[in-house]
């Protein structure tokens, strides 16, 4: 098959043109910022409310106020682990203590408890003295 002038002139032309206009770009200046660097604004915790489940020294797990069958497990941060230690050594919150937990949007890490933890309970064992 013999190849038509007419054709492989356009051609030739189309890649030539191709070829020389990707040669003239030129490289784009990025602009040197003067202003100082932004800071990262600090994100305002969230709070949950309900009452508590379990506690201990790593974790606390508490069910939501609003819906009853929401719960929810959060641990601490280290300013808040120190914080429930001392509670802990004092007898720690007990079933159904409420509590209000301050804590970063997007994890379970506590970063403030709030809640005044109820008087820890004591079981006897039974009088078994005879008279």
């Amino acid at each position: 098959m013999k190849l038509n002038l007419r054709i492989f002139v356009v051609v030739l032309a189309i890649a030539a043109g191709v070829t020389f206009s990707s040669s003239r770009v030129a490289a784009q200046a990025v602009p040197l910022s003067t202003d100082l660097p932004v800071k990262p604004k600090a994100v305002k915790p969230l709070k949950y409310d309900g009452q508590v489940i379990a506690s201990n020294s790593a974790t606390i797990t508490v069910r939501s106020k609003e819906n009853p069958m929401l719960t929810q497990t959060f641990t601490y941060s280290p300013a808040v682990r120190d914080q429930m230690i001392k509670i802990l050594n004092k007898g720690g919150y007990q079933f159904g203590d409420k509590v209000v937990i301050h804590y970063t949007p997007g994890t379970t890490t506590a970063v403030k408890l709030q809640g005044k933890p109820s008087k820890p309970r004591v079981f006897t064992s039974p009088n078994t003295s005879q008279k």
